[in-house]
């Protein structure tokens, strides 16, 4: 059997890490709150810009009525159908697109949750059909689009 050669003394200062790492963790925490202090401020901006009796400041997840306001508040953004498509620029074309298809979805959601809101589902789901039929010129469909605007401008009365 033979000796082993002793172990080398621990070095006197620990080995700096390489160039190009990982940021380091001390900062995560930080970083972490102002996102969270952010989205809060945010928020509360939001609720006092709203206002107490607005309707879309509703937060119980059976309230209707801030259904229905969300769903009105969107489509006051959306232009003509046939525009929808018409534009050319294609991250428009989708946001107004998406705008529509969420209204719809809010405006069913108001309809499910409270009969008060069927005319007004009724209305967005004849929107979201022509949309996915892409059946959006024409008499039938300038109509349908101010049958919603009709509806929702009952809502603010």
């Amino acid at each position: 059997m033979t000796a082993s050669a002793p172990l080398p003394p621990p070095p006197s200062q620990p080995p700096a890490p390489a160039p190009g790492g990982r940021a380091p963790s001390r900062w995560i925490a930080p970083v972490a709150a102002a996102v969270v202090a952010a989205g809060a401020g945010m928020g509360i901006g939001w609720l006092l810009w709203s206002g107490p009796d607005s309707a879309a400041s509703g937060t119980g997840v059976d309230d209707a009525a801030a259904d229905a306001a969300g769903a009105c508040q969107a489509w006051k953004r959306v232009p003509s159908l046939d525009a929808i498509y018409d534009n050319d620029d294609k991250d428009t074309r989708m946001a107004h697109y998406e705008r529509a298809v969420g209204a719809a979805t809010l405006a069913q959601s108001a309809a499910q949750l409270d009969s008060r809101y069927d005319a007004l589902g009724k209305a967005f789901q004849n929107i979201s059909m022509r949309l996915r039929t892409y059946d959006i010129k024409g008499a039938e469909a300038e109509a349908a689009h101010e049958k919603v605007t009709t509806l929702c401008a009952e809502l603010d009365d």
